[in-house]
């Protein structure tokens, strides 16, 4: 039987394999005539347009009262004081540009996403103009016209009016020269007198240290400069530095305006950065691959005249750690740009519930709660016992170490896994972006800064879709009333120290206070946390 199969499969062989000969040559050759009537008079190798992204639209969250967006706007320079970073902490927030540049993260914390690797080193200094479509979207002859925005002589190209920031949009005819940080714009109909900005480039316009960016309104006696790269796709100029290398001002300060400025682009757009942080590229490398799909261009360092048909400088921010759906054309929100930060970094989908009810069918299962412990000021000065009362309650804690968990790819993964993150008040709470819906953030509030808690944290994570514990601690539970007693400022009136100003609240309530939980008196607001997870 055997032998006979395999002569059976021999004479097929014999048979088959001069059939397929044949069938190939005549797919050959019907690929070869269609491609010659492919090359007709009317075949075209034009660009497609630029697509506006309306993906991510979860129901809107409504947005949070004048009062708490006061308060957080005010505050914001509060947070400056507050130097934590989950995974690194580099000393305390700058006051000026040589100060930020001691607190660059190690390369430890700057991660390499395996697919979505932005590299810093690759950025562009004066290299030549690119010819591939997502090396850059240089624009080829017979190129499609661009349709995003179109010049419109009764439009003012700046707008100065925004406390925050200050933003200008030049549509039809724009030209970077990196060279003098200039952005020239080129009007359809030239006026006899040219115009002129100078702006901060980031959503932080009244920081001093931020690098300013020129924008030029070419008149009609000068000469325009030549360019010498031309792209059929949009550019967003701003700038880095400022008060980043704290977390919170990562995300409040560049990736949520980042956000808002360049996501309507769905990735075909190109990001310009003056006062380039290379460690911040790299870190959040996940985040500035799901923005951009082309090279990102280092202003300073940039040689070339590159055309743009929209060029936008400067970010759009609406308010700390904060969108206004309202104020956005395209109706984003907080919870759209947690999802969208979750998908950057490979997390489950929006529909995927928390850990703990996504697996119910384990009777062992417990909730599973972060504990972030600061390194410095505002620390659990009893984590230990902290640890045994969330254990107690049942809780399964994961302690975050910020000098160990440096691996932002593995860390928000971490993150993910929990159902619940807990921190004293400070940077180290941002990390609630990387949960999935529905977790809780457990908010410890230092005693004399109750005012500030819910704009920092407290809004951002109802506006994320996240539920939202906050607990503020008595005089008791704070390392001020030992160093003060019952009979000073600092303890029986919070508010004149408030009203001293925000160096004095930064200076007592910020920088010299720890926490010694009381787990009794802190029981009830864990049990609110548990009943929004079960």
């Amino acid at each position: 039987m055997a032998k006979s199969a395999m002569k059976q499969g021999i004479w097929r062989r014999r048979i088959g394999v001069p059939f397929a000969a044949v069938l190939v040559a005549a797919v050959l050759a019907v690929v070869v005539f269609s491609g010659q009537f492919a090359k007709g008079p009317n075949a075209s190798s034009q660009f497609a347009p630029v697509q506006v992204d309306n993906t991510l639209r979860p129901t809107r969250d409504k947005p949070v009262s004048a009062d708490q967006d006061l308060e957080r706007t005010v505050s914001s320079k509060l947070e400056g004081e507050d130097t934590e970073q989950i995974r690194l902490e580099d000393g305390q927030s700058p006051n000026k540009e040589a100060a930020i540049e001691e607190q660059k993260p190690s390369q430890a914390a700057a991660i390499d996403q395996d697919d979505n690797t932005l590299n810093p080193d690759s950025l562009s200094k004066e290299s030549p103009p690119q010819s591939q479509e997502g090396d850059g979207g240089t624009a080829e002859s017979g190129a499609e016209p661009y349709i995003k925005c179109t010049a419109q002589s009764d439009i003012k190209i700046c707008d100065l009016s925004n406390p925050r920031f200050d933003i200008c949009e030049l549509c039809g005819d724009a030209r970077t020269i990196g060279q003098s940080s200039t952005v020239v714009y080129v009007p359809q109909n030239r006026a006899s007198n040219g115009e002129e900005w100078i702006i901060r480039a980031q959503s932080r316009k009244h920081l001093p240290w931020i690098k300013k960016v020129t924008i030029k309104s070419v008149n009609s006696s000068e000469p325009e400069p030549i360019c010498t790269s031309k792209h059929h796709i949009p550019a967003i100029v701003f700038a880095l530095g400022g008060l980043t290398a704290n977390v919170w001002h990562d995300f409040s300060d560049v990736l949520v305006p980042l956000f808002l400025t360049a996501r309507q682009f769905n990735r075909d757009v190109q990001l310009i950065i003056t006062n380039n942080q290379p460690w911040f590229i790299k870190k959040y490398s996940a985040i500035f691959s799901r923005l951009t799909r082309h090279e990102i261009i280092d202003f300073d360092s940039d040689g070339q005249i590159r055309c743009y048909p929209h060029v936008i400088v400067g970010l759009r921010s609406h308010r700390d750690l904060g969108i206004d759906p309202s104020s956005s054309p395209q109706n984003y929100t907080m919870v759209d740009f947690r999802l969208f930060v979750r998908e950057a970094y490979g997390l489950p989908a929006a529909e995927v519930d928390i850990p703990y009810k996504a697996d119910k069918d384990d009777p062992d299962k417990k909730p599973r709660i972060m504990l972030i412990d600061r390194g410095k000021s505002r620390r659990f000065v009893n984590v230990a016992h902290v640890v045994q009362g969330l254990d107690w309650f049942g809780f399964e804690v994961v302690k975050a170490d910020p000098k160990i968990d440096s691996n932002l790819d593995e860390f928000v993964r971490l993150v993910d896994s929990c159902d619940a993150i807990m921190g004293v008040h400070g940077a180290g709470l941002t990390n609630m972006v990387f949960l999935r819906s529905g977790g809780v953030v457990v908010h410890i509030v230092p005693y004399g800064i109750k005012f500030m808690a819910d704009g920092f944290y407290g809004a951002p994570a109802r506006d994320m879709g996240l539920r939202h514990v906050e607990y503020s601690i008595s005089p008791e539970e704070s390392t001020l009333l030992e160093k003060y007693g019952w009979n000073h400022t600092v303890i029986n009136d919070p508010e004149t120290i408030r009203k001293g100003g925000w160096e004095k609240v930064a200076e007592f309530y910020m920088s010299k206070q720890d926490i010694v939980l009381n787990m009794t008196r802190f029981g009830p607001s864990l049990l609110n946390a548990i009943e929004f997870i079960m």
